[in-house]
């Protein structure tokens, strides 16, 4: 069940067109680009988002962008990363259904290709749109427990996901131009939690 109820209506209509267990696709996706990039380093390069190289019909890059790994890592973070995206992602497709899953990645998929083109100076992260998965998964299931390397106790994964997301924001405050990148690649959290958060901080505001 999602938490916006026009995406029920959509599921009506499209549900039979979704793609079940999509996140384990985007990790494998990612696995994949990162060992082509280490036996051919630049490889990556093929996949990211370039609206210039788009218009001039390298269309692929509207939806390869998203099988760019983050920033190099030590292989063992990379997979921590891996195994920690597949476990958020089963455990939202269990909560939500594999169709508004699609659609909570869609949705962020198309904002951020809209930003890109509106400014292309500005290099695309597709870290936030992982991030937005995380910040679903602590709206979603908010009393789980999660440990966070190297720390041995469990967290609660609405701090985690609150202290990671805050973080994001920090480069904003040097560079503001990368705010709408950044909103964009949470497209999917805020469209579909958004108006619930809001609705809840109204709620209290009333009774204080």
């Amino acid at each position: 069940m999602s938490p916006a109820g026009w995406t029920d209506f959509l599921e009506e209509r499209f549900g039979r067109w979704s793609v079940p267990h999509l996140v384990r696709g985007l990790v494998a996706m990612n696995a994949a680009s990162w060992l082509l990039n280490l036996a051919s380093p630049g490889f990556l390069a093929i996949l990211k988002l370039e609206p210039a190289l788009i218009l001039q019909g390298e269309w692929w890059r509207a939806l390869t962008f998203i099988f760019v790994p983050p920033a190099s890592a030590h292989p063992i973070f990379f997979f921590i990363f891996l195994w920690f995206l597949w476990s958020i992602g089963e455990a939202l497709e269990e909560t939500l259904g594999s169709f508004h899953l699609n659609l909570y990645v869609l949705v962020s998929m198309v904002v951020v290709v809209a930003v890109a083109f509106l400014q292309p100076a500005i290099p695309v992260n597709s870290f936030y749109l992982f991030n937005a998965l995380f910040l679903g998964f602590a709206a979603t299931l908010p009393d789980q427990k999660i440990f966070l390397f190297p720390i041995p106790i469990p967290l609660s994964v609405l701090w985690v996901a609150g202290v990671t997301s805050a973080l994001l924001f920090v480069p904003v405050f040097f560079e503001p131009a990368l705010l709408p990148g950044l909103l964009a690649g949470h497209a999917g959290f805020l469209t579909f939690f958004g108006p619930g958060l809001i609705e809840n901080l109204l709620a209290r505001f009333r009774r204080d």
